[in-house]
This record gives structure tokens, C-alpha cells and sequence, in this order.
């Protein structure tokens, strides 16, 4: 019961990190600049995160970095994704995003799985 239950919050986790970086190309394209900047940061920024994500905080990460910094790196990913929604007019979004975020890493933290 405890591996579902743990596996279900893992599971709230990734699509978390889905929905940031949807949250990201969604305000690259909301952005009031010319097409061209839109889909430059539209589809450049949430590759971006991606590529930082998987070098640094992927459990499978190609550079370990201290517990620390994975924190903080984590909750800039996050509060600016939810920022970006905020920015675009979704707030409730937002919020939904930001709070799903902070009970699933806190149960996968509670539940051992760091």
C-alpha cells in the first residue's frame, strides 16, 4: 500500500514537471513581442529548462549537486512556472500548480523517497 501510495505522488511529481515546462512555452507564446520572439522563447525556454533539469536535478543527473542547491533550483523552476501562469492571466492555475507542487514533493520527502 505504501509503494502505491508513494508511487502515486511520484507520479504527481513528473506531471508536475510536465505542466512547468508547458507553463513556460504557454507564456513564450502569450508573450507581446513579434512571432519570431514568440516561438523563440515559446519553444526555447521550456528546452532550456529541460536541458537544466537533466543535468542537474533528474534523479539520473549528469552533474549531483548538493540537497541545498537541489532545493533551490527546484523552487525557482516551479515558483517561475507558476509566475508565468500568474503573468498570463491564470492565477487560479497558478496556484493549483504551486500547491500540487509543495504536497507531492512533501509526501515523497515524508514517504522516503528523496
Amino acid at each position: 500500500m505504501l509503494i502505491a501510495i508513494r508511487s502515486f505522488f511520484l507520479l504527481i511529481v513528473f506531471l508536475s514537471e510536465l505542466a512547468a515546462l508547458i507553463a513556460y512555452g504557454y507564456w513564450g507564446f502569450r508573450l507581446d513581442y513579434p512571432v519570431g520572439i514568440k516561438v523563440l522563447v515559446g519553444v526555447g525556454l521550456p528546452l532550456l529548462v529541460a536541458i537544466g533539469w537533466g543535468l542537474f536535478l533528474a534523479p539520473k543527473a549528469s552533474y549531483k549537486v548538493s540537497a541545498a542547491i537541489r532545493f533551490v533550483l527546484k523552487v525557482f523552476v516551479f515558483g517561475f512556472a507558476a509566475a508565468a501562469l500568474y503573468a498570463v492571466g491564470l492565477p487560479s492555475l497558478s496556484f493549483v500548480l504551486g500547491g500540487c507542487v509543495v504536497v507531492a514533493h512533501l509526501m515523497v520527502y515524508v514517504l522516503g523517497d528523496k
